[in-house]
């Protein structure tokens, strides 16, 4: 699969060979899904908690005698039949995410579904790292706007320049992400995917083992 290079103003500057067992695959939309519903599913954490019967404020006095009053059987003001009693069966919170379990074949799969994806539409290029020592966020607008990009996703490799990476985090509607953090929900949420090369080499690599 051969994927464009561009520089800094967003014009073709060659291609790149790149794997076809990551890149030119047929996507697969229930993989896709599942990998995003798993995302999704650990970003969110149960935060629901209801008090027993136990722990909420009340007399403890048995309200009226157990027989011989003609109304039903009643313990104190705690039960959760009256009102500002206890919850009975409710949430309890204890800390732990609502995430299901994903085998990491799945996880695997799901990025290079992903990543086709986006190769297939043209939304995924390598970025030509600019040898400007005064980069400015400037050159990063004027990028997208010649990509013609609402929202661009930056994958950088560990030892890139701080200055790139200043130069791009302050433009709306984008996200700087480390190689290792590639994910398939950041994939599928931006519009246009850059790469540095050897972030994408990287990538491509760990895929590929």
């Amino acid at each position: 699969m051969k994927i464009e290079e561009i520089n800094i103003e967003g014009k073709n500057v060659g291609f790149q060979n790149l794997s076809d067992d990551i890149f030119s695959l047929k996507p697969r939309k229930d993989i896709i899904q599942s990998v995003l519903d798993w995302q999704k599913n650990r970003m969110f954490k149960k935060t629901g908690h209801t008090k027993s019967r136990s722990e909420v404020k009340g007399s403890r006095r048995k309200i009226v005698q157990q027989k011989g009053s003609g109304g039903a059987r009643h313990g104190n003001i705690t039960a959760p039949i009256f009102v500002g009693g206890g919850v009975a069966h409710g949430p309890r919170h204890r800390g732990k995410s609502a995430f299901k379990k994903l085998n990491k074949k799945v996880k695997r799969l799901g990025l290079k579904h992903a990543l086709s994806v986006k190769a297939k539409s043209k939304q995924l290029s390598i970025f030509n790292e600019p040898k400007i020592s005064s980069l400015k966020t400037k050159h990063f607008k004027n990028l997208l706007k010649n990509l013609k990009s609402r929202s661009a996703l930056f994958i950088y490799h560990k030892d890139v320049s701080k200055n790139l990476i200043n130069s791009f985090k302050n433009i709306p509607n984008t996200k700087q992400l480390l190689d290792d953090g590639t994910n398939v929900y950041d994939l599928i949420k931006y519009d246009k995917i850059l790469f540095t090369n050897e972030s994408i080499k990287k990538i491509e690599g760990r895929l590929l083992k």
